[in-house]
């Protein structure tokens, strides 16, 4: 895509500018460069029903999925970075992670059910113990995923792929690991809901409160990482009753949210919507090529969203190749600013590593100001659904 490059020059040109303006004057007085008049509804799309009436702004945030297992020094770097560009929530899964995980220098953390199910090692909670502090202290907010798909034998195997005896192919994830039997067997089920309770009924010493309750820290709790993806069916009601288990132990002012799907269409489906005790329906797409399945996608979820009385956000999209990012992220951020949905890309790390064949980045990449730029945009721009839990700027 071509639209970015000839916009890059003017979003480096002026990005400076536009945060000391908006910081002096507040987002509505930060209008330079491309603004959302210039952008047009791609042909043959036709925009759905009006967002509903917000004085709140959009905002950004992005996935950072293993925080806490950094150096504090490199935790306090990223969520620093987050606060000076005002982006307002980090995505984290409690999961397990290898040492030195993507050049990162993060150190070793097992599952939290390693061996089997039901069986608890609890170095992961402690550590996001830790994290949830700092979070505060910078006024940021989690989003955590309560577990990942692909733990089940995918890019690791956690003691529900062993006593289930999933399939097990770490780390390289392909349709070979069917993980259908986790969503099927009671017995996975039972012990999953009681995975849910504990980490919700766990208590943080260093802020007094178990974490179902931690409403200034944590504006979402999602069901899993990309719940049945890779999978040779779907169970039907699997996310709604994992909803349910959530709601009963969490503060009411804590979203529920998805956790996304591998494709606009898996994150999407209607059943989503119909859930009672689903607040937030996530999106992951990482195969639109252009414009027009990226817009169509956000803007086909946002009318749902907006029908059915959900929030929607774009939760996960990255590119591998470095010198593509830019001009995809640009894409993809001008769309969801655009029909004023929330935004965070896939994945910012400090240090990113180098390889052209994952999706990091850091402040080094021009990645990095493509979003930030985005941010200063949607902090100008009505969000489409209200954020009580979230302190959002105001647009006139």
């Amino acid at each position: 895509m071509a639209v970015a490059a000839v916009a890059l020059f003017c979003i480096l040109a002026t990005l400076s500018h536009a945060l000391q303006v908006a910081t002096d004057s507040g987002p509505n007085q930060m209008r330079p460069c491309r603004r959302k008049a210039d952008v047009t509804i791609p042909q043959g799309l036709v925009a759905g029903p009006p967002a509903e009436k917000s004085v709140q702004c959009n905002w950004g945030g992005v996935n950072s999925y293993f925080l806490y297992a950094l150096p504090e020094a490199q935790q306090d770097a990223i969520l620093r970075s987050l606060q000076k560009y005002g982006l307002k929530v980090v995505r984290i899964f409690i999961d397990t992670v290898s040492k030195d995980h993507k050049d990162s220098g993060s150190f070793f953390v097992p599952h939290l059910e390693p061996d089997h199910m039901g069986q608890y090692d609890t170095t992961v909670l402690e550590l996001i113990n830790k994290l949830m502090v700092k979070v505060q202290l910078y006024g940021i907010k989690l989003a955590i995923a309560l577990h990942d798909r692909y733990s089940l034998g995918c890019y690791s195997c956690d003691g529900y792929q062993k006593d289930l005896q999933l399939n097990c192919i770490a780390p390289k994830c392909s349709r070979l690991n069917d993980a259908t039997e986790f969503y099927k067997s009671n017995v996975a089920i039972e012990f999953f809901d009681k995975r849910l309770r504990m980490i919700l009924n766990y208590k943080n010493p260093l802020l007094g409160k178990r974490w179902g309750e931690l409403k200034d820290v944590v504006a979402m709790y999602e069901i899993q990482n990309e719940a049945q993806g890779l999978d040779s069916s779907w169970v039907e009601g699997w996310h709604c009753a994992r909803a349910n288990v959530i709601r009963s132990s969490i503060s009411s002012e804590i979203l529920i949210g998805t956790g996304g799907g591998r494709t606009f269409a898996s994150s999407s489906r209607l059943e989503h919507f119909y859930c009672p005790d689903i607040d937030v329906v996530t999106l992951h797409d990482y195969d639109s090529t252009s414009w027009t399945q990226m817009y169509g996608g956000i803007l086909a979820a946002r009318d749902l969203g907006l029908t059915y009385g959900k929030k929607v956000v774009h939760e996960e999209f990255g590119r591998e190749h470095k010198l593509a990012r830019p001009d995809y992220f640009y894409a993809v951020i001008s769309a969801a600013v655009d029909l004023g949905v929330p935004f965070m890309p896939w994945q910012y790390v400090i240090p990113a590593n180098n390889r052209d064949d994952d999706y990091e980045f850091d402040e080094r990449q021009a990645a990095w100001p493509v979003l930030v730029f985005g941010v200063l945009q949607a902090n100008a721009t009505p969000a489409a659904f209200t954020w009580s839990n979230l302190e959002l700027c105001t647009v006139a």
